[in-house]
Formats: C-alpha cells, sequence, structure tokens
C-alpha cells in the first residue's frame, strides 16, 4: 500500500501567492472579449480592406485565441487539477510561452506597424522608424529569451536566481519601455512639426490619430514598466505575473483600436465635407461613394509625402483636400 505523499502547508500569505495568477488571467480574458468585439467591427466595417490589413488583423486575432486557451490551461492545473498544492502552484507549466514569448512576439509585431505609418507619415523620419524597430526586435528576442528560460529552471521561485534571466528580463521590459516611449514621442513630434506647417484642417484628423497613439503606447509602456519594477523590488513576490498576463492583449487591442479609428476620421471628414459643399448656400453636398468604402491603411502629411496614386489611403486624400480647401478659402487681397 501506497503511503500519501504529504503537501506542505498552506502559509498565511496564500492570497499573495495566487491572487496574481488568477486576477492577471481574469484581465486577460476581459481583454480577449474587447478585442473579440473591435474584430467584429473591422469585420463590418472594412470588407474590402488591403489582405495585409486582414491578414495582420485575424491572424492578430487567431493568436489570441490560442494564447487564451493556454492561460485556461495554466489556470487549471493551478486552481483545479493542482488545488492546494503549493509545489504545482510554483510551477510555470506552460506559462512562459503564453505570456512572455506570445507577448513578446506580438508586441513586437504591433511596434513595427507604428514604425511604418510613422514613415508613412513622414519619409524623412526612416532613421527613427529603424532605431523603433531594431528595439522591437531586442525585446521580442529579450522575451523569447525569457521564456526559454524559464521552462528551464521550472519554478517561479528561481527565476531571481539566474542573473542571465533577470537580464533578459530586462532586455524585454525595458525594451518595450523604451519602444512604446519613443512612438509616442515621435507621433506628437510630428503633430507639434504638422501645426508648424499650417496644415490647419488637416491637422485635426492628424490630431485623432496622435492622441489615440500616444494614450495606447503610453498606457502599454506603462505596464510593461510597472511589470519591470514589480519583478526587480519584489524578489519574493509573483505580482510581476498579473502586469506581463495583459501586455500581450493589451498590444492586439491597440492595433485593433488603430485600424478601427479609420471609422470616425470618415465621419469627421464628412461632416468638414458637409459643411464646406453647403457653405451656406443651401445647397446639397455632393457624398462620393468612395467616401465610404475607400481604403484606410495609413496617411501622409507635409512636404514628405508620396505622390498621389489611385491606390492612396484614405487620410492622404483627406489631409490633401483640406489643405487645398484652406488655400482656396483664403479672401484675396484687392
Amino acid at each position: 500500500m501506497s503511503t500519501p505523499i504529504e503537501l506542505p502547508p498552506i502559509p498565511p500569505n496564500i492570497a499573495s501567492l495566487t491572487a496574481p495568477q488568477l486576477i492577471g488571467t481574469l484581465f486577460n480574458w476581459t481583454l480577449f472579449g474587447v478585442l473579440s468585439v473591435q474584430t467584429y467591427v473591422y469585420y463590418l466595417n472594412f470588407p474590402d480592406d488591403k489582405l495585409w490589413n486582414k491578414l495582420l488583423v485575424y491572424g492578430t486575432y487567431i493568436f489570441e485565441v490560442v494564447q487564451t486557451a493556454m492561460t485556461g490551461s495554466v489556470l487549471y492545473f493551478w486552481f483545479a487539477s493542482g488545488y492546494g498544492d503549493l509545489i504545482d502552484l510554483g510551477q510555470v507549466q506552460i506559462s512562459p510561452v503564453e505570456t512572455p514569448i506570445f507577448c513578446g512576439i506580438i508586441a513586437g509585431v504591433v511596434q513595427c506597424f507604428f514604425a511604418y505609418r510613422i514613415f508613412t507619415l513622414r519619409r524623412s523620419y526612416l532613421w527613427i522608424c529603424v532605431l523603433i524597430v531594431l528595439i522591437a526586435i531586442a525585446q521580442t528576442a529579450g522575451a523569447i529569451a525569457v521564456g526559454w528560460l524559464s521552462l528551464k529552471f521550472e519554478q517561479f521561485a528561481l527565476f531571481h536566481e539566474s542573473v542571465t534571466l533577470t537580464q533578459t528580463a530586462y532586455v524585454w521590459l525595458l525594451g518595450d519601455t523604451l519602444c512604446d516611449i519613443l512612438i509616442a514621442g515621435t507621433m506628437l513630434w510630428l503633430y507639434y512639426s504638422s501645426r508648424q506647417e499650417g496644415l490647419k484642417n488637416g491637422t485635426r484628423i492628424l490630431g485623432r490619430l496622435v492622441r489615440l497613439i500616444v494614450e495606447t503606447n503610453t498606457l502599454t509602456a506603462a505596464i510593461a514598466l510597472t511589470s519591470f519594477v514589480c519583478y526587480v523590488t519584489l524578489p519574493n513576490s509573483s505580482l510581476f505575473i498579473a502586469t506581463t498576463l495583459v501586455m500581450g492583449k493589451l498590444y492586439s487591442n491597440t492595433l485593433l483600436v488603430t485600424f478601427n479609428n479609420r471609422i470616425g476620421l470618415r465621419k469627421a471628414h464628412m461632416n468638414e465635407s458637409s459643411s464646406y459643399g453647403s457653405g451656406g448656400t443651401g445647397r446639397t453636398p455632393i457624398r462620393r461613394p468612395n467616401d465610404f468604402n475607400s481604403e484606410v491603411s495609413t496617411f501622409r502629411i507635409a512636404s514628405d509625402r508620396f505622390g498621389a496614386k489611385s491606390g492612396d489611403s484614405y487620410e492622404i486624400r483627406t489631409l490633401t483636400e483640406n489643405k487645398e480647401r484652406d488655400l482656396t478659402s483664403t479672401p484675396s487681397v484687392v
């Protein structure tokens, strides 16, 4: 007859050991619901979008479906099959795959996407875009290294004993923070430059995008920095698990919000076109079909924009038309 295995007694601070995994997973699932709604909104409003955009959006969603299923599997291991077993609670199981590795990959993809948008806004910012891409690659590599080393050590308690794992965690989290701050700062400077160049109505459209990108990237940078601080200052706590669990979903939602923001840009452009078309003369504004069905992927402004083509994006045309409107509506001095 086999003797039962004696489990270690439950410590008085059990809530501080279990809460980060539980709360982080619940927030992860909540953000997955938001992401599902965002994906459905994109599906309804942009059926004729570029193939590359569709692959990016739907590929990100499938990626997050897999990640969400993995978090459910780990949560079952910690709180169902391993309920009351503190040894199982301290095991990483497959969490390093769905948290640092998946999170680092999706973050790198989104950061490279924003680098591309900045480049299409201003070609002269190529060096900044290259820098963003390099940092994004570095943080992705750091995240993959953290995941691989975590699987190797198997226990959360052993993380801080490894100098290599700690250093790669620094590369991942600090690189993530730096990249997001650089994106937000570049967009703010771009907006300031466009205002100095006198692009009046077009600046309103740019301002909407800048505000969105700055707010979302500031949020992701804050979460990454919080994860870094928790990991460094609280070596005996698993609080960093809660913050890192939501990072991937934040980046995915940031990507979808950026794509779906074009709906608001369309409405803003239609309102401006209606106001200008009527002009107080009682004329009915002409609404072109492609105001609703045109493809919107990015936009460019000022002297660095590419030449207009038939396939140019909605925001390029909007900014160009608004700039021409500012010029033609200026009263001449006799």
